[in-house]
């Protein structure tokens, strides 16, 4: 499958699901993404189930202001001006990293984008693959440099924070992992490079940090909260609850064809477990004789593995400190798609390196079984257990 393929495919299927949907795959946070924008650009919003009647600091303004821009701009409505969004930036994504891997690495990339669960989060007008797509080139610009960062390349990394910032206010996370990163670069290398690289590090910090305060002072002034109302109230959720649900979130990213919501029928949970610790049985077989043609990653790789490593672990910290501060939302899919959406594409981008062709057809027709079986994450849970259960127990002979 060509790239434009893929990108075809995937736009394809935003659109279908779209249109067979009640509601659009919309969600509440979705209504105020488009209120927000109507009031923006000034175009009816308000249609979508949230009214909004001025700047609202709930969410922040990146998201509604790209879904405003692009409907003043193609005249569609602001629904349909969101689902572009998704089509458009999946294009670049694929356009961007075919450009730097080549086109079979993007292809074995943008394939994970397939599995039900991402394809639902494309779908959804939700800013989380906006978000994605910029940390993703965050995590390649920090990952690449091989030279102490120059000013130029400080105000380059400030523009992708703010980016994110602007997406979702946890955006912020990437300076906390980049002060990280760069600690411990001082605590190992030499004083020279050390004098070298401060003056830019510090021009970044400097900037992200002001730049989100200035944001947050904005908030303050228009509304009266910096970020959406008392969100830190406090929580008296213990904290072994509080990390059984970390745990058990983290364990959920592992079922790739049903996502387990507590609260909820687990009925289609354990038929996707099942099914998944079949292909599991079968991909055994397909590696286990051809282990030792396997090669390690190589250096690019490598590299942004380890640039995913220390954000992912500084994202995943600040999500459970939050919990423990205020009754956030426990972690969930979208939350985690931060997380688990660069490793599946970092591993697949691996698989396409394989020198063994017969290896990569064996695995390209287990990766599509299985691509196939994870739309279980697209199926409505009640109405399907409601169907089987009559199914099962009044049908007559």
């Amino acid at each position: 499958m060509r790239v434009a393929a893929l990108w075809l495919l995937l736009t394809g299927l935003i659109a279908g699901l779209t249109f067979l949907n009640p509601n659009h795959y919309l969600s509440v946070d979705s209504q105020y993404y488009l209120s927000m924008a109507g009031w923006l650009v000034g175009l009816d919003g308000d249609q979508y189930g949230h009214v909004s009647t001025g700047w609202e600091s709930t969410f922040p303004i990146g998201y509604p202001l790209l879904i405003g821009a692009l409907a003043r701009l193609t005249g569609t409505s602001l629904l349909v001006a969101s689902k572009l969004w998704q089509s458009l930036l999946l294009g670049g994504f694929l356009l961007n990293w075919q450009r730097r891997l080549g086109s079979t690495t993007t292809r074995w990339m943008g394939s994970v984008l397939l599995l039900g669960g991402f394809v639902r989060l494309l779908t959804y007008t939700w800013s989380e693959w906006a978000f994605v797509v910029v940390l993703l080139e965050c995590y390649w610009l920090t990952s690449q440099r091989t030279q102490p960062p120059e000013y130029a390349y400080s105000l380059r990394l400030w523009l992708l924070t703010m980016g994110l910032f602007l997406l979702r206010y946890v955006g912020g996370f990437v300076v906390v992992a980049y002060g990280l990163q760069a600690i411990v670069t001082y605590w190992r290398g030499e004083r020279p490079g050390i004098r070298h690289r401060i003056g830019p590090d510090l021009l970044y910090v400097g900037l992200s940090v002001g730049g989100m305060l200035a944001y947050f002072g904005l908030n303050q002034y228009l509304t009266g909260s910096p970020y959406g109302g008392e969100r830190f109230l406090g929580t008296t959720e213990p904290l072994w609850t509080t990390l059984s649900l970390t745990v058990l979130s983290l364990a959920n990213e592992l079922l790739l064809l049903r996502d387990y919501v507590p609260g909820e029928s687990a009925t289609l949970v354990w038929l996707g477990v099942a099914v998944q610790l079949g292909l599991l049985v079968w991909l055994w077989r397909i590696v286990r004789p051809r282990r030792e043609t396997f090669l390690p990653p190589d250096d690019r790789l490598r590299r942004l593995w380890r640039v995913w490593g220390l954000a992912s672990a500084t994202y995943l910290a600040i999500l459970f400190t939050l919990r423990l501060l205020s009754p956030f939302s426990g972690p969930n899919a979208r939350m985690l798609a931060v997380v688990s959406l660069p490793l599946l594409l970092g591993v697949a981008a691996w698989v396409s390196r394989f020198p063994n062709l017969t290896l990569r057809r064996q695995l390209a027709r287990w990766w599509a079984v299985l691509l196939l079986a994870s739309w279980l994450q697209l199926l409505p849970q009640v109405n399907v257990e409601r169907k089987l259960n009559r199914f099962f127990w009044n049908a007559t002979p």
